[in-house]
């Protein structure tokens, strides 16, 4: 079932749906758990024929809390899984908007997903830290404790479209500064 999903596609349309459809959430700085929350309707919806889980903020392994090494509670932002087991833990989402550019926060969710894809019992196939601005949309992907892949889209003014951008941003976020300066540079562009 995991093995036949290209989630890093279907994470792309869903956010595609949110810049179409919920812009207006973006621009007017709301509650990162409300753009959260309509990321993860329409991903759970492109997702629906593969009989996987879109759980946000879900902090549960089968009656236990999730953990982590450094914290007894933990809350993805977002996953892609099968609930009661780990066998298909697929996605683990890590979201910033530009109501939160705290380094702390940057560093508190590359600790996540850096162990969410490398420990026992998680082993998430795929992490993704996710900066979502009116202008701007920026993916680092992790995989196996390492962040391997950013990917950066500029959002067209008139249509709201997303458009790749090869290489670095002329203006850069925080975010991007931050992940340029503290994350080691084995990312490859794409």
């Amino acid at each position: 079932m995991c093995a036949q999903i290209d989630i890093k596609t279907e994470l792309v349309e869903a956010l595609v749906k949110l810049y179409h459809n919920d812009l207006s959430l973006i621009r007017r700085k709301c509650c990162e758990r409300s753009i959260v929350f309509r990321l993860g309707h329409y991903l759970v919806n492109s997702i629906e024929e593969y009989n996987l889980d879109v759980d946000c903020e879900y902090n549960k392994r089968g009656d236990d809390p999730k953990s982590l090494t450094k914290s007894k509670y933990n809350y993805p932002d977002l996953i892609v899984h099968k609930r009661e087991t780990n066998e298909s833990n697929l996605l683990v989402v890590e979201v910033k908007t530009t109501n939160d550019a705290k380094v702390e926060h940057f560093e508190n969710d590359r600790y996540k997903l850096k162990d969410f894809t490398s420990k026992d019992p998680y082993l998430y196939k795929w992490g993704v830290h996710l900066y979502i601005s009116v202008t701007v949309c920026s993916m680092v992907w992790w995989q196996n404790g390492q962040a391997v892949q950013k990917v950066h889209y500029q959002v067209k003014k008139d249509t709201h479209d997303l458009e790749q951008v090869d290489g670095d941003l002329k203006k850069p976020p925080r975010f991007e500064k931050w992940y340029i300066n503290n994350v080691p540079m084995q990312l490859k562009m794409r």
